[in-house]
């Protein structure tokens, strides 16, 4: 079980004890990963706030991703931490592209709310960590990504799980097991149209290279995985 699962990772990182006394920041788009995310954390008693990030990119469908999450906060009843960005502004001044833009914007907030230095109308703990929803696909691609970008063997080693209060707690788990635990619980979660575009190098990799690749070498994605692990201790 997925749930038995994500417990025994968490306690591969930090005592069970600490856990249960620390605060996590989870990072929720409304997407089916942060979704389970948010659902394993809190079947694992482990206490959190959510922070969601209105880049205000997509028009009303971003609107949409924020009423969705802050009806999330209210089914758990944990605190919400909402923050709206000039995205497309801050992407034109810094002569950046839009995804750079927005990952730095939503960086620079959560190391803020890490940091104790996010004012919020909500009184709450300041967070031990921040916590988000990659796993085992978005390592694949990341991975991939730094392949043939030339980065060497220091990019190949692909996402850390836990690095400067960073932790990716489902990186053992791939899409679709979590898929399969959204809908044994009976999960809602919303989609985000930029997924099904291919403009996006991320996006091409996983809808165009993988089916190819696995269509040659129907192990690929484990081999993959295995591959992340040793080039980690070569490293």
């Amino acid at each position: 079980m997925i749930l038995v699962r994500f417990k025994q990772h968490v306690a591969s990182f930090f005592p069970v004890e600490t856990v249960l006394k620390s605060k996590w920041l989870l990072a929720v788009s409304g997407g089916v990963d942060s979704v389970v995310l948010c659902d394993l954390v809190f079947n694992a008693d482990i206490d959190f706030t959510i922070a969601h990030c209105n880049f205000h990119l997509r028009g009303g469908e971003s609107d949409r991703d924020e009423q969705f999450v802050r009806a999330i906060a209210l089914k758990y009843q944990k605190p919400i931490l909402v923050k709206h960005f000039d995205t497309a502004f801050y992407a034109t001044a810094q002569k950046i592209n839009t995804q750079m833009a927005a990952r730095q914007l939503r960086y620079q907030w959560f190391h803020e709310i890490l940091n104790g230095k996010y004012n919020s109308e909500e009184a709450y703990r300041t967070p031990d960590l921040l916590v988000t929803a990659h796993h085992a696909n978005d390592n694949i691609e990341t991975l991939l990504m730094n392949f043939f970008k030339g980065t060497g063997i220091s990019g190949l080693h692909g996402i850390f799980p836990l690095q400067n209060k960073i932790f990716r707690p489902l990186l053992p788990f791939k899409k679709d097991e979590l898929l399969g635990y959204a809908k044994q619980q009976a999960l809602d979660f919303v989609e985000d149209s930029s997924n099904l575009t291919d403009k996006y190098s991320r996006n091409y990799i996983r809808h165009q290279l993988m089916p190819v690749l696995e269509k040659l070498y129907p192990t690929a994605e484990d081999n993959l995985l295995m591959n992340i692990e040793r080039f980690t201790e070569a490293e």
